[in-house]
């Protein structure tokens, strides 16, 4: 079976802030070994009406934007059957366990932190690209494997792994506290 190659993307970026806009453009043209045409939206109802104009390889999603906020332009996508399977990466500052579950449980394919370097951006997108590629060349049965996700992340367990992360926090300082106590530091 030959795969094919693609020609290049066709990339929605949703994101409000004109620098990290910036960022995520230049980044996605030297991550990608094919020309890029992004189309950005500067807020989540822009990123729903540019949909019925544009038909992107890949939705980059921000979170936090003004008018509908990343998750409800997510909910939007996925519970449309002629959007749902186009591949949406959550791409935003927050590394909160509520976003990424929430992200993840709306239907979401990838959810990728913003970090502080360029380069660290660029082999993110890369890695993301090379993983949309890969996943777009599978075929199941007469059609394409559809591109959603059914989120396996329990919503309980953000929650329990904080009680105890909290509770072993709180376990090693009443330890220290005893010891400097025996000690006669305190």
């Amino acid at each position: 079976m030959r795969k094919r190659h693609r020609e290049h993307w066709n990339v929605l970026v949703a994101e409000d802030n004109d620098d990290h806009a910036l960022l995520i453009q230049m980044a996605l043209e030297r991550a990608s070994r094919v020309p890029v045409e992004i189309h950005r939206a500067r807020n989540g109802d822009e990123a729903l009406v540019m949909l019925e104009d544009v038909e992107p390889d890949l939705i980059l999603l921000d979170l936090k934007m003004p008018g509908r906020s990343g998750h409800e332009v997510l909910e939007a996508i996925k519970s449309d059957e002629d959007y749902r399977r186009i591949p949406v990466a959550v791409l935003t500052s927050s590394d909160r366990d509520e976003d990424i579950a929430r992200s993840y449980g709306l239907g979401g394919n990838h959810f990728i932190t913003k970090p502080e370097n360029p380069t660290e951006l660029e082999q993110k997108l890369r890695a993301l690209l090379k993983n949309v590629e890969e996943l777009s060349s599978i075929r199941r049965g007469s059609g394409r494997l559809e591109a959603t996700a059914a989120s396996a992340v329990d919503r309980g367990s953000a929650a329990t792994r904080t009680f105890f992360m909290w509770t072993g926090t709180m376990a090693a300082l009443a330890f220290l506290a005893a010891l400097a106590y025996w000690l006669g530091v305190l």
